[in-house]
């Protein structure tokens, strides 16, 4: 206990406050292959939901982006002086630490992510990287068509997945590396990093509305908008097509997804529309109407033929024992995954496992079945 105090004394967190918050389940102790650490589950002094902290280490959450939705007006409210645009890209967010000699990265929800833990060698040198820089942290996204989370990825990761480096922070502050210094030693040290576009200022709309339109028809998620002063704040700003590729890859589990999900979507949509003053023809209206009512359909299709409604994920990683690894955090996340078959080819292990959506199949058994309710 008196390492993990010492530790938290650096933000100020006392024992009584650290007492109380595992009794009140604020924090909750985790391990991941020998690893101890403590995950926050909910804000406790200065550490939010999603910060990480053992005996050595604090790793704040990283923070949410606020989103403007009005291009121009947005970028004006937000900045005085110059910024740079970075390609927003669709995937999962992880930061990459040192911690004891051992690499990991943690998700958004202050797990240590088993896969990406497995595969970072693979995406830049982080022994070098933290031999040199063991104070700092190294958050990216990971995308592509075989990751173990999310089935929307950009089209132009065509197999496996990808690193895409944004931002590099400081262990034990909320502090991030000035934008300019974070690219210097994003090229020194080789580090694959998400596209970027430039530096602006708030007198550079048209440019920045050719970028954006670039991005949409290709089909990309969108920018952040990253200041050079300190002073100010990243902003974020996405695409009409990323909001479909949303609405399509999830509204087949509707029933298990908030509305909000999908009207914050439809109303970005509609922003993106006016903001580039584009029309609502019958090619946008047929599009939203495909994203999301035809898997939603197939969903309920095969729960009233009494096939499960899963989906499918295909995963390749360097070590055997990272298989049940994974396994064994879906179970802590409570996602529902069956393995269907692994194997060895080359250098990797094939895997291909089934997340089962049991509350979609069931809802919609029930509803087939004749159950009333109140809505």
């Amino acid at each position: 206990m008196s390492g993990i105090l010492e530790t938290l004394s650096k933000v100020n967190i006392t024992e009584d406050q650290w007492r109380e918050a595992l009794d009140n389940h604020k924090v909750v102790a985790d391990e991941f292959d020998g690893f101890t650490y403590y995950r926050f589950v909910k804000k406790v002094g200065q550490l939010e939901k999603g910060s990480v902290v053992n005996e050595s280490d604090i790793i704040f959450h990283f923070p949410q982006i606020a989103r403007i939705m009005r291009l121009e007006s947005g970028i004006k409210a937000a900045f005085n002086r110059p910024f740079y645009i970075e390609e927003k890209v669709d995937g999962y967010n992880v930061r990459v630490a040192e911690i004891g000699g051992n690499v990991f990265a943690f998700t958004r929800g202050s797990y240590v992510c088993p896969f990406t833990t497995d595969r970072v060698g693979d995406f830049f040198n982080s022994e070098e990287f933290f031999s040199d820089n063991p104070h700092l942290i190294v958050c990216g996204e990971i995308a592509g068509p075989e990751n173990p989370y999310n089935r929307g990825y950009p089209s132009y990761v065509k197999e496996d997945v990808k690193f895409f480096a944004f931002d590099i922070r400081t262990k034990n502050t909320d502090k991030h590396v000035p934008t300019e210094e974070k690219y210097r030693l994003f090229d020194r040290y080789k580090i694959p990093t998400v596209t970027c576009f430039g530096r602006h200022t708030n007198s550079d709309i048209g440019r920045i509305k050719r970028v954006l339109k670039e991005l949409n028809d290709r089909g990309c998620e969108g920018v952040v908008l990253k200041p050079v002063s300190p002073d100010e704040k990243m902003v974020k700003y996405v695409t009409a097509g990323s909001c479909y590729r949303d609405m399509r890859v999830t509204s087949g589990l509707m029933l298990e997804i908030p509305a909000e999900f999908f009207t914050q979507r439809l109303f970005r949509v509609i922003f993106y529309l006016l903001d580039n003053e584009l029309p609502l023809d019958k090619t946008i209206m047929q599009k939203t109407g495909e994203s999301l009512l035809l898997p939603l359909f197939e969903s309920a299709k095969k729960a009233i033929s009494g096939e499960m409604v899963a989906e499918e994920f295909h995963v390749r990683l360097i070590h055997e024992k990272s298989i049940q690894k994974l396994f064994d955090h879906f179970h802590k996340c409570s996602v529902n995954a069956v393995l269907i078959n692994q194997r060895k080819i080359g250098n990797y292990w094939h895997v291909k496992f089934e997340r089962r959506c049991y509350p979609t199949y069931e809802i919609i058994r029930k509803y087939w079945e004749g159950l009333s309710h109140f809505d």
